[in-house]
């Protein structure tokens, strides 16, 4: 009998496992449709960042919106409208830091520097919530940061050792990791005060589409008829990962799953490569992807992690479920 459960539980966390490496294809495709979109071609103009991201949340909470209902509306009701606020503020932003990124950047430079966002998240919980920063944690911040500066080189750009590769264009992926940190936090923060999965799914879904329409409207270029299927599929795509995802950890704890959330960067690679003609053949991306790989994995290895969240305060955003 104990042998029977066993076996049950290996088996649920490797099919957590496949949902997560499922979540990563789907994420790495969603990236690269970003980026076709955001690169004029013959199916049509490039649309801005805020566009895309205004176009992907409103399809994303229209996909949505048949499995939210249901939940009804008193347990929809909003107590905390201010952090609820911040949350999508912070959210947006780092969404469409992201989108300019994935715009001006080769896919897996930008994926490998947003890979520092569970390091943001450590030292942002450990000031704004008070969590301690342990032994393992203390190294896996100092890796992060360190691969962080082996892929940007920014002692090249500031002290004149040559050119920097990417100049000020690093500060989108940070700048997004950082935003998206700031929006885990707040949400962690409503889940510790009581607010469901529904309502931090609902809330920041509802209201991303309008406060991201406010920008888009200024630099608004009607999509072609072509774009729009692939706009229809970024949404989809959302989606999916968004199911995937939460059915990855339904079925197995977030630090068994950890590793696997870096397959997101050989599918991005991949994608990159065979639809863009991205070669990431630095070797400095390469070192400090996988300096910031073990820093992060360093993070899993602390008691109490806070990848180990308390039960109810999972993220639920496919939007904020990028690692």
């Amino acid at each position: 009998m104990i042998f029977s459960k066993r076996t049950s539980s290996i088996s649920l966390h490797w099919q957590g496992a496949i949902w997560k490496i499922l979540a990563c294809f789907f994420f790495a495709a969603n990236n690269g449709v970003v980026k076709l979109l955001s690169q004029a071609s013959a199916a049509g103009p490039a649309l801005s960042s805020y566009q895309i991201a205004f176009l992907q949340n409103f399809i994303g909470f229209i996909i949505m919106l048949p499995f939210i209902l249901p939940k009804g509306k008193q347990k929809l009701k909003i107590v905390y409208p201010s952090l609820h606020f911040y949350r999508v503020l912070t959210a947006v932003a780092g969404i469409v830091l992201w989108y300019m990124a994935l715009s001006h950047m080769q896919m897996a430079e930008a994926v490998a520097l947003s890979f520092t966002g569970p390091i943001f998240t450590v030292i942002g919980a450990h000031f704004y919530l008070r969590e301690r920063i342990g032994f393992y944690r203390s190294i896996g911040i100092i890796l992060g940061i360190l691969g962080a500066f082996v892929i940007t080189r920014p002692d090249r750009a500031l002290w004149g050792g040559g050119e920097s590769s990417l100049s000020w264009i690093v500060l989108l992926p940070l700048g997004s990791a950082i935003g998206l940190a700031a929006a885990k936090l707040l949400g962690r923060e409503l889940g510790a005060k009581g607010e469901s999965a529904e309502n931090l799914t609902f809330y920041l879904l509802l209201f991303m589409a309008p406060l991201s329409l406010i920008p888009a409207l200024a630099v608004w270029i009607m999509p072609a008829p072509e774009q729009w299927y692939w706009v229809i599929l970024l949404g989809a795509l959302s989606a999916s990962a968004h199911y995937s995802t939460s059915h990855a950890y339904k079925a197995a704890e977030v630090t068994f799953l950890a590793p696997f959330g870096f397959a997101r960067l050989m599918f991005t690679a991949a994608i990159g490569f065979v639809a863009f003609a991205e070669i990431p053949n630095s070797l400095s991306l390469w070192i400090g992807t996988g300096v910031i790989i073990i820093g992060t994995l360093c993070l899993t290895l602390e008691k109490n992690s806070l990848f180990l969240r308390p039960k109810g305060m999972r993220e639920t955003s496919p939007y904020l479920s990028k690692s």
